[in-house]
């Protein structure tokens, strides 16, 4: 097995330096390498594709080395500082390196022009991050994916030009000084994030897990760092949406919401479930500029149905109500921007009509018996919120 696999990459060795032979002495603006590093036998060969693009004029550099099964694995491959001067290191303009470590030299100062940095399973400490992010003076877009700290991150000098910022599972506390940042997305545990100096700051996407939605301290100090927030969409991946009533104390650190987006993953209720707390116990509070909601996985549990007339009740500005009981898909390419759904049984808003399908979905737990409930709940929740939004 083990002379299967040196065979395997030395066919693989092979073919690669037999490409980058054809383009020697040429200017090669994208280097892509994709393979599972599963061993350092692979390194000396990969130092050696790194090194041609740091001749080659290269500005988008891809290493992209993690394994099928990479918690398994605990090598990284060691990205070659040394390989670079200051004149090719300064052409790099995107790079993603994943499942690689990062000791950049005490003299390091930074990737100059790099305007787009995506690291995943990065093995690297947080004062090493902070220098190198903290000299990337022109960053647009940043993903953090599973670099994990174990510590906070705090980037203090200026990103003027960072507008996109998308953090997974990676550290305890998330500072940037990123005043122009548009579009910040977050998927893991609650941690405290503060971008309160990203007034501009206008969509936020939060995906949660387990039960950490109920976390409502967590939720609140995660949500507190993003005041200026009018686009919120969260993905909710708990079984106990019964619970959900509780979370809406988000909403109040978020006073300037127009458009909230919650999409339940298709684990997180029972049609017709009838647990959960009565809005009639939380205290009123007006969503004075929330417009748009719009709703999927939805199952008219009681939690789901409490969440939803809670938020009718109390948006006095609401002009467009949309609820799916299909689990959210990321849209067809030709239909970027396309929020529509097959699925769709509910629409309610100035234009709209009522829209309850005799097929809802093939669903086996949606029986002919609570099918008939089902679509006397969403008549009785249409009538309501038509009233509400006339």
């Amino acid at each position: 097995m083990e002379d299967l696999l040196y065979t395997h990459v030395w066919q693989f060795v092979s073919e690669v330096n037999g490409v980058l032979r054809k383009h020697h002495g040429k200017v090669v603006e994208t280097l892509q390498v994709k393979i599972n590093l599963e061993h350092s036998i692979l390194a000396p060969h990969i130092d050696t594709w790194v090194g041609f693009a740091a001749i080659s004029r290269t500005k988008n550099l891809v290493l992209d080395l993690k394994p099928v099964r990479f918690l398994e694995h605990d090598y990284r491959y060691l990205f070659p500082f040394q390989l670079f001067d200051r004149e090719s290191i300064s052409r790099l303009q995107h790079m993603q390196l994943s499942f690689v470590s990062l000791d950049p030299p005490s003299q390091f100062k930074g990737f100059p022009n790099l305007r787009k940095l995506h690291l995943q399973t990065v093995q690297v400490n947080r004062k090493d991050l902070e220098d190198v992010l903290s000299n990337c003076c022109i960053l647009e877009w940043l993903c953090l994916d599973r670099c994990r700290l174990d510590d906070e991150l705090t980037v203090d000098s200026p990103l003027p030009r960072l507008l996109y910022l998308r953090v997974e599972f990676c550290l305890t506390k998330i500072r940037f000084n990123a005043v122009n940042l548009a579009t910040f997305e977050y998927q893991g545990p609650f941690i405290p994030i503060d971008l309160v100096q990203s007034f501009k700051l206008q969509s936020a996407n939060i995906e949660f897990f387990r039960n950490a939605i109920f976390q409502h301290r967590m939720l609140i100090s995660l949500l507190n760092g993003l005041p200026s927030v009018q686009s919120l969409t969260l993905n909710v991946r708990s079984q106990h949406v019964d619970k959900i009533l509780y979370s809406l104390s988000f909403l109040r650190a978020t006073p300037l919401i127009e458009k909230l987006e919650v999409h339940f993953g298709i684990r997180c209720s029972s049609w017709l479930a009838e647990a959960g707390p009565s809005r009639r116990d939380l205290r009123k509070y007006k969503y004075v500029h929330l417009k748009h909601i719009w709703i999927t996985g939805f199952r008219a549990a009681k939690g789901q149905l409490e969440f939803l007339l809670h938020l009718i009740e109390n948006a006095p500005a609401l002009e467009v109500l949309l609820v799916e009981i299909g689990v959210r898909q990321p849209p067809p390419k030709d239909n970027a921007g396309s929020s529509r759904n097959p699925r769709e049984v509910l629409r309610a808003g100035p234009g709209y009509k009522n829209v309850i399908p005799t097929d809802l979905v093939d669903d086996t737990l949606l029986t002919a018996e609570n099918l008939k409930t089902f679509k006397s709940t969403f008549k009785e929740l249409y009538d309501f919120s038509m009233v509400r939004l006339e």
